[in-house]
């Protein structure tokens, strides 16, 4: 974890050696962004809030008598459809698009944004709706909601009920529609059966039986398995302690250094009696001690643990019986794992009946339904001839604006705060990037700990730079011109910030914009 953070801190100290791409990106993108900001042109949001009543005291008394719709049905399918090609050119004419536009395309590409930014809402049950556009001019979005109302309106109104002809045909089309799904039902019931009589209801008692059996066959392929394991186990000890007396006989065996290593410390004893460790012949006995004793450990590692088990017949014997376990393991795995397979397949099967039970039953059911339907439908052909007399009754729907359309007075969007805000930390956050993207490229060394780590050799101190070297003004040059440059971008942001959200300050800079642009053209 220490490692870790000094990596991060060295990726922090390179960014902040390269800290002049930070504000050389954010000076470049920043007042870009912020201008690009400032120059959006305002949004404004129009929006009218329409109830439509659908409760009529007539639907009951001619419930049976004539073919009704549901006024609610109607009423959802009017707002889905309000923004058809032939309710945008209505929308079109009303607000004057085909004067706007010189050309076909142009037309078009004015209807293409009448239907991305009318937006009709509804609130659910209370079928309360509102309609709402977007547009940069206030009255325009305002004529385009009022447009859009009173086509919704006309048209759910003008939609008139299915005279006693049509009705009689939409019975009819609905009894062929029926007697085709009959047909199929019986069909699809009859496969149905032929498909899956293994698994019609009662054929389950067969497959508990089997499950049993497997049940058996698996615990006594695991108990085996449990068993080989345990045997595995025991002989993996006494390998261990094989291997644990091999390197306890090599740990003891005498090399021809021991002695010398014994006589050469005696010496050092009595020379340390008589003199100090700095006294030239006891650094050079230490010297001389230090070499038998390495060539003592070099003599001890020559002897390998490995050699002296190949020789060890107690250990090859256990070695082949462990071997001979892992193969039967290995065996008995394959065995527990194929009869959980067939477990798994029965109990799947098993599942299968229910399903298929289901299945037939959801089948017998829908064949139920579109038989009752069907026979209901050729009842009530009979009385589709009632509706002619009938006519068509009142208005289903009632409209009452709520909330008519106005021109609004302040922008809705766009949030020029966040905008703003967003272009610094993507100016920063780029000029970060290529501040990292230099540090990995050209990396400065600025710790020990970076150096080690890239040179692999330890480092005793380092030499801190002074005064006069110049190096400590240089840097507190570029920390003051950095904080400058810094301090410099949060006033252009402020300013941005006061342009913006300052209704005055920003009308007169769109103005002197326009102007502007004006005198150029």
């Amino acid at each position: 974890m220490q490692d870790q953070m000094k990596v991060i801190v060295n990726y922090l100290q390179g960014i902040w050696l390269k800290r002049r791409y930070i504000i050389l990106f954010a000076w470049i993108i920043c007042p870009i962004g912020w201008l690009a900001v400032t120059m959006m042109p305002n949004q404004y949001t129009s929006q009218a809030k329409v109830y439509a009543d659908t409760q009529s005291i007539l639907r009951p008394l001619l419930r049976g008598l004539a073919i009704q719709t549901d006024p609610s049905q109607k009423l959802n399918l009017m707002a889905k459809t309000l923004l058809n090609s032939r309710n945008l050119e209505i929308i079109g004419k009303e607000v004057d698009a085909n004067v706007k536009a010189n050309t076909p395309e142009e037309y078009d590409k004015i209807l293409d944004e009448l239907k991305s930014g009318i937006k009709i809402q509804s609130t659910g049950r209370n079928n309360l709706y509102t309609i709402s556009y977007t547009g940069e001019n206030p009255v325009y979005a305002k004529r385009v909601v009022q447009a859009a109302l009173n086509v919704f309106i006309e048209s759910t109104l003008g939609d008139k009920r299915l005279d006693a002809e049509q009705a009689n045909d939409v019975i009819n089309e609905q009894i062929d529609y029926y007697e085709r799904r009959l047909i199929d039902a019986e069909k699809e019931l009859a496969e149905f059966k032929r498909e899956y009589i293994g698994f019609m209801p009662g054929s389950d008692r067969s497959y508990y039986s089997n499950l049993e059996n497997e049940k058996l066959s698996l615990e006594d392929a695991e108990l085996a398995l449990k068993e080989a394991r345990s045997r595995v186990e025991e002989v993996r000890v006494q390998l261990d302690r094989e291997k644990a007396n091999s390197r306890r006989q090599v740990r003891n065996v005498q090399t021809e250094y021991d002695e010398r290593v014994e006589a050469v410390e005696i010496r050092l004893d009595d020379l340390l009696f008589r003199y100090t460790e700095k006294h030239p012949d006891v650094v050079e006995t230490k010297r001389q001690l230090n070499e038998l004793k390495q060539l003592r450990a070099r003599s001890l590692r020559r002897l390998s643990v490995d050699d002296s088990l190949i020789n060890n017949v107690v250990y090859q014997d256990l070695q082949i019986t462990f071997n001979q376990l892992n193969n039967e393991i290995a065996s008995l795995e394959v065995r527990v794992e194929k009869h959980q397979q067939k477990i798994s397949d029965i109990k799947s099967k098993l599942d299968l009946v229910p399903d298929v039970e289901a299945m037939l039953t959801s089948l017998t059911r829908n064949y139920d339904i579109t038989k009752g339907k069907y026979e209901d439908l050729l009842s009530r052909g009979e009385s589709a001839s009632i509706s002619h007399s009938v006519g068509s009754a009142s208005e289903d729907i009632k409209f009452k604006i709520i909330e008519p359309p106005s021109i609004p007075t302040s922008p809705s969007g766009p949030n020029r705060l966040v905008l703003l805000i967003m272009v610094l930390i993507a100016g920063i956050g780029s000029g970060l990037g290529v501040s990292f993207l230099t540090s990995q490229i050209s990396p400065v060394v600025s710790s020990t700990h970076q150096l080690y780590r890239l040179t692999g050799v330890p480092v005793f101190g380092v030499v801190s730079a002074t005064e006069t070297s110049g190096l400590l003004g240089q840097q507190r040059r570029r920390l003051f011109l950095f904080i400058l440059m810094s301090m410099l971008l949060l006033i252009g942001l402020a300013f941005s910030i006061t342009v913006n959200l300052v209704p005055s300050v920003y009308e007169t800079l769109q103005q002197d914009y326009i102007r502007l642009i004006n005198n150029y053209s």
